[in-house]
């Protein structure tokens, strides 16, 4: 045989050997290095104890050579940037076989014919709980030489080592003592993510090694890769995805660990795993091996994923057999099993004879997660009794490739079945199947990658549709149309143009109000069009006046469409009759008739919503072909819906005048304006509030048509453009006057020590003043001189109301709708008239806060999975039913319950408390929710296809098919836009797939049940809060009601971020029309949030800095407060110190008497006294400095620091997006006080998300994390609130109709 070593690396890798020998032949010196499993002391000892004759007379019957070839790397992710592994290349005439009987089938396993070291493959005592005793494998000699290779792994020079005070970006601060104390909790050890990794063995020289070797005796297991923060709220989906908020991205940290501990399997409640390594300082979650470490991983891989597809499997169907098992493993995706823990270019083949091998396994693994789950019921599947059967029957007579330690204790056992161990973490791992109605689990045509567990109700109708878009508009061959004539006399003449009712083509009578099929040049498939109206024009013959549909796959439901739903649309245009191809039989569904699934006719087709081709949104038709509608410019004999709505929409762009007489006013895009009207006017400057003003003057003058002329002959041409000229007074805003007062001068060097003190002038946003100048719901009071030195300077003048006047037309119309919008709130509350409600995901109860407040909404239900959330929404919503928990379960309850008429067994939630009965269908107005959106958000990296985060939209849908509410309200984060539904695993990532397909199912769903839907992207910076977050909203709207619009911005925001919605086509569109980010009101800034909070500082514990004489004569103006280690620091019970200082504050503040919340987090003495050391303008002094800021080796060091980290807010910006976590090494550490030395409070996060003061913030652990975390998770309540105003508009709208059709005692 032939032996290939490479000399240089056997040098570099095994010095002393060649001092001890230098004269020594190489094939010696390597065949005692191989004897001795390439443990260099013991390979000199045996030289040196006389073995070196043997060793060179074995190796002297081989033809020894010298090559270099064994020192090339293999190409991978951390070869190419220089961390490789050294390879030893062997020749050895092994081959290793494995037989197993089963049932007379034969399995064979080989080794990898690759360049690598075969892994010691064995079994850690810490991998399970406990072990038979086994006998090694027996392997079959072959004649075949199989190649050998030893890798040895070589450091990275940007790489650094683990040490107890490394730290890294966005991970939270924790007790040292906790570390020192070895405590396994990962509640107290940083838990990170170890990426790209490769696992060595020191004590050997960093030979590479299996995972399963790091509890062998004597060695020393380090691993290598990319280390990354585990982030606690993952759906903080604006820190990474907002172009906004300027941050670059965290570089890549290469990094070892200290010695491994012990690695562990931690099994989900669904029978899916994670990897974890622990060392002394932390615990590691493995994601995407290296390609260097795959040989060595793969294997283990393999048994951990089989023992996860048999748990699934069992989970989704009890009764699942081995033959089923195996045939799902052979067809389903899922046996190629790709994973965050294998690179993306790989997927990982499971077969039946990797479930045989490791049927041991299998079943321990089995048998201790129902233990953890104390899911019982699976010792009675026919899946594990085979697998049983299979183990018990082979024991005897396979060879086993494992060799497995038979004592092992369980103190010392690692491997776990994770139940998360704080229950309002919980929600990010929901544990149920998705439940969903036959209705929602057919629409969703297997798109979803997990299984949906359908739910059977009474009321349940059977979908039986031909597939998504799966059959196109029918093909109608007709090429030419022969003969065509008027059917009947005519109806009406204008001019040289005739009208008629009807017309024959080939035989086939055409009515005016006929769809019909009509000629399309550019394919065989006809347009859908109706017939308007049908005239004979002396130069263009026999006419005919259309307005077309679309296919449904021709709107932005594309492939999701039904294959039979069309679409009317705004688009219509004159044809002659000849391109008619024959009447098309189409049908309008009635407002309560729902869509059909089975067709007897194949060309049957059915309309039901108008499409809107700008703003992708459905409403119902009806609404936009009345036949009772007023038309104001279309001819009488041309009437046409779509007519009408174009030109009222070309006309209200040109001003016109309201009478001969300027004064009386003008008209501009549909709105009135008169004299001494109020008015906004865009300013210069971009992001800034719009200028007020008050006309004064009206006036025709300029260009135009003067207006004698304007009024000869027909005044309302649309054609005539009225020549308007306006005289405005200027109004300030009284904040400017304050904030010119009250501007200082803040020296950028100010240090920790310095007082930085604000003014406690009251601030009103709605207050002006008058000016001299003459070039939403405010108030005047004053005018102002204005002084020479400027606004600071300036004298304030009151004014009487009798100073100020007034439109009385306008007056009067405010005053009209005042007094009607005041009847019907009344009729609201006196009819009890509010739409009853159920919050589903409700989380703390954002949402509902901003919905109660507009009057109409009585939220009477609430679905929250975290207990801590759950108690919070109960403490402040005592009236409401709230259910802790899953959405799933309480489904399948109310349709057993309520449906199929079953008894049901009493359930606990998971405060302790029984459930009570769900709502019955028709109890139901309004539904609203937020289904968690981990698996959509820009910030999670590892999407999963089959998350099953990313299938509770269905589980909301199908709440909505069961109880069918009049409203419906969806919120996500913006990310659901991008999400591909019925894409693949592809590693990481998910390719393949329908683009924008969660969005295109949900606005599916809701039109197959019959609801208008529309949807938006929505700043809450533009809405009154202090913060960016931008928020994804789908409505939906029964027929016969009117479907609410989308707000527009109330306040500035200055980094709005794109709110525009791009879709599949290549178009997009957005709901905002003031634009350059103007908006009737300034941004509110954090000094208007919590300027008025009472002030206190965290007390310097000097652990690192010691005490100075000017630290101990400093007198600061605040409290100071001694942080612990646990709890909170503050009280979280108070009084108010001053009275409010902003209109945000004061509308906040209604209601409350008493603070609450006004604490933060506890943090370890280092990171107080970072805090506390943090400069007015922040720069930590060297000492102080994070590892992650200060080691030249670090990421950040070298990308010159991290903004942010430590950051102190600023008192005239805005709050970052809330997040879950407040941490000042977090993601964004911008969490100090503006003046404080500290970071934030509860309150003051409650204050940036528009939490009102009443509302209090509870934790079943007495946990300030989880307050944080519903806060961050929460929908800002003054957003919901302006989303709300518009549900009141749409339901104000829907009453006077009533009214007005039946009388004002007949309105609902």
């Amino acid at each position: 045989m032939s032996q290939v070593v490479d000399p240089i690396v056997l040098k570099e890798t095994f010095p002393e050997i060649f001092k001890k020998f230098p004269e020594l032949d190489l094939g010696i010196i390597f065949e005692a290095l191989d004897e001795s499993e390439f443990d260099e002391e013991a390979a000199i000892e045996a030289l040196i104890g006389g073995n070196a004759a043997a060793a060179s007379s074995a190796f002297s019957k081989s033809d020894t050579r010298v090559s270099t070839a064994g020192n090339e790397n293999t190409s991978s992710p951390l070869c190419q940037n220089d961390n490789a592994s050294m390879d030893v290349d062997i020749q050895t005439p092994v081959k290793h076989e494995s037989t197993v009987s089963d049932n007379q089938t034969s399995v064979k396993h080989e080794s990898m014919d690759i360049d690598h070291e075969e892994p010691n493959e064995r079994t850690s005592p810490r991998l399970k709980r406990k072990h038979e005793s086994t006998s090694k494998p027996k392997h079959k000699v072959s004649s075949k030489p199989q190649k050998k290779c030893l890798r040895y792994y070589r450091f990275r020079e940007d790489e650094v080592e683990e040490n107890e005070s490394f730290e890294l970006i966005g991970e939270d601060p924790v007790s040292r003592d906790t570390q020192e104390s070895g405590n396994d909790d990962r509640n107290t050890l940083p838990c990170r993510i170890l990426e790209n990794f490769i696992v060595y063995d020191v004590s050997e020289k960093n030979r590479v090694v299996s995972i399963e070797e790091v509890d062998e005796e004597g060695r020393e297991i380090h691993a290598s890769g990319i280390v990354k923060p585990i982030y606690v709220g993952q759906d903080d989906e604006e820190i990474e995805e907002d172009e906004d908020n300027e941050e670059e991205k965290i570089p890549d940290q290469y990094f070892r660990t200290s010695t491994i501990f012990y690695f562990q399997i931690d099994y989900t409640p669904g029978g899916q795993s994670e990897i974890w390594l622990r060392t002394q300082y932390a615990f590691y979650k493995l994601l995407k091996a290296s390609d260097d470490y795959l040989p060595y991983f793969i294997p283990v891989f393999k048994r951990i994923r089989a023992a996860n597809l048999a748990i699934e499997a069992m989970v989704s169907d009890a009764n699942i057999t081995y033959d089923r098992f195996i045939e799902n493993l052979q067809e389903s995706a899922s046996s190629f099993s790709p994973s965050s823990c294998v690179p993306e270019s790989l997927a990982v083949k499971l077969t039946e004879k990797d479930i045989i091998e490791n049927l041991e396994y299998i079943t321990e693994e089995i048998e201790s997660w129902v233990s953890e789950q104390e899911a019982f019921g699976i010792f009675d599947s026919p899946l594990l009794a085979k697998f049983n059967e299979l183990r018990d029957k082979n024991m005897n007579k396979k060879q086993k490739r494992f060799r497995t330690i038979s004592t092992v204790s369980t103190d010392t056992i690692k491997t776990r079945r994770s139940v998360v161990k704080n229950p309002n973490l919980s929600v990010l791992q929901h544990q149920n199947q998705t439940c969903v109605t036959p209705f929602i689990n057919e629409l969703t045509g297997g798109l979803f990658s997990r299984k949906l567990i359908t739910v059977n109700h009474a009321q349940s109708g059977v979908v039986q549709d031909e597939g998504l878009a799966a059959t196109k508009s029918p093909v109608v061959v007709k090429q030419f149309t022969h003969k065509v004539e008027w059917s009947d006399n005519k109806i009406a003449q204008n001019g040289d143009v005739t009208y008629y009712k009807s017309a024959t083509v080939d035989g086939e009578v055409i009515n005016v109000g006929d769809i019909v099929y009509v000629r399309n040049d550019v394919s065989d498939e006809p347009w859908f069009a109706k017939v308007e109206y049908m005239f004979d024009h002396p130069v263009e013959g026999k006419m005919y006046h259309s307005r077309f549909f679309n296919h449904g796959r021709d709107t932005v439901l594309e492939e999701m469409a039904g294959s039979r739903e069309i679409f009317l649309l705004d688009n219509c245009t004159d044809n002659p009759l000849e391109t008619i191809m024959g009447r098309a039989n189409v049908k309008r569904l009635e407002s309560e008739e729902d869509e059909c699934f089975t067709f007897e006719d194949d060309k049957y087709y059915f309309y039901r919503f108008w499409y809107d081709e700008e703003f992708v949104a459905f409403e119902d038709v009806r609404f936009h072909e009345n036949p009772n509608a007023q038309f104001i410019y279309c001819d009488e004999n041309e009437k046409c819906h779509s007519c009408e709505r174009q030109l009222t929409k070309k006309v209200t762009k040109i001003p016109k005048w309201i009478s001969s007489n300027p004064k009386d006013g003008f008209l501009y895009e549909g709105v009135e304006y008169h004299l001494h009207d109020f008015v906004y006017m865009v300013p210069e400057s971009k992001e800034s509030p719009y200028d007020i003003g008050q006309i004064v003057d009206i006036s025709s003058k300029g260009e135009y048509m003067a207006i004698e002329e304007y009024f000869k002959g027909v005044g309302d041409a649309p054609e005539k453009l009225a020549s308007v000229a306006i005289t405005v007074r200027l109004l300030g805003r009284h904040d400017d006057i304050i904030k010119a007062r009250t501007k200082t001068t803040i020296n950028m060097s100010a240090s920790y020590r310095d007082i930085i003190t604000i003014s406690e002038e009251v601030k009103d946003c709605r207050r002006l003043y008058f000016t001299d100048e003459t070039n939403d719901t405010f108030y005047v009071d004053c005018k102002i001189q204005k002084s020479p030195t400027g606004l600071a300077n300036a004298t304030e003048i009151p004014i009487n109301a009798n100073e100020v006047l007034i439109c009385r037309i306008c007056a009067d119309h405010r005053q009209h709708r005042q007094k009607t919008m005041n009847e019907f709130m009344e009729f609201i509350m006196n009819n009890q008239k509010k739409l009853r409600s159920m919050d589903i995901f409700s989380g703390c109860g954002g949402i509902t806060v901003g919905m109660d407040q507009t009057g109409v909404v009585d939220t009477r239900w609430a679905i929250e999975f975290g207990s801590s959330a759950a108690l919070t929404f109960q403490k402040n919503h005592p009236n409401s039913i709230t259910y802790n928990q899953c959405a799933n379960i309480l489904l399948q309850r109310a349709i057993d319950e309520h449906s199929n008429k079953k008894e049901l067994n009493v359930l606990y939630d998971f405060l302790g408390r029984k459930v009570p009965s769900m709502p019955a269908p028709g109890d139901v107005d309004f539904i609203y929710c937020g289904p968690p959106c981990q698996g959509f958000s820009g910030v999670n990296r590892y999407k999963k296809a089959d998350d099953i985060k990313n299938s509770l939209v269905a589980t909301a849908l199908s709440y909505v098919d069961f109880y069918r509410p009049e409203y419906f309200l969806l919120e996500n984060v913006r990310g659901m836009l991008c999400f591909r539904l019925g894409g693949e695993q592809d590693g990481i990532r998910i390719k393949g797939g329908i683009k924008m397909g969660v969005v295109k199912f949900i606005l599916r769903a809701l039109t197959s049940m019959g609801y208008q839907t529309r949807f938006s992207v929505q700043q809450a910076g533009s809405h009154g809060v202090p913060q960016s977050r931008r928020r994804l909203f789908i409505w939906g709207a029964k027929r016969n009601s009117y479907l609410p619009d989308f707000p527009q911005p109330s306040t500035c925001f200055s980094k709005q971020g794109s709110v525009n919605i791009l879709l599949p086509n290549g178009n997009s569109f957005t709901y905002n029309k003031r634009t350059n980010g103007h908006a009737p009101l300034p941004p509110v800034t954090v000094w208007e949030a919590i300027g008025d909070l009472p002030a206190f500082e965290f007390i310097n514990p000097h652990s690192v800095y010691p005490e100075t004489e000017e630290d101990r004569g400093q007198l600061r103006p605040f409290k100071q407060i001694m942080v612990p280690e646990r709890g909170f620091v503050g009280d979280n019970i108070s009084e108010y110190k001053l009275r409010p200082l902003s209109e945000y504050q004061r509308q906040l503040r209604k209601e409350a008497n008493i603070l609450h919340n006004h604490v933060t987090r506890a943090f370890n003495n280092l990171t107080v006294e970072r805090i506390v050391r943090i400069p007015m303008f922040p720069d930590l002094p060297e000492k102080l400095k994070p590892w992650c800021l200060s080691d030249p080796n670090s990421a950040a060091s070298r990308h010159n620091g991290w903004k942010g980290l430590f950051g102190r807010l600023d008192f005239d910006g805005h709050f970052l997006t809330a997040l879950t976590d407040i941490n000042p090494m977090g993601k964004t550490g911008t969490v100090i006080h503006p003046n404080q030395r500290r970071i934030v409070t509860v309150r003051e996060c409650a204050r940036a998300q528009g939490f009102p003061d009443w509302f209090v913030f509870y934790s079943d652990r007495d946990d300030t994390k989880d307050m944080h975390r519903q806060i961050g998770n929460a929908v800002p309540p003054p957003l919901a609130n302006a989303l709300g105003r518009h549900l009141v508009e749409s339901l104000y709208k829907k009453y006077n109709d009533n009214k007005n059709a039946k009388g004002k005692e007949r309105a609902v």
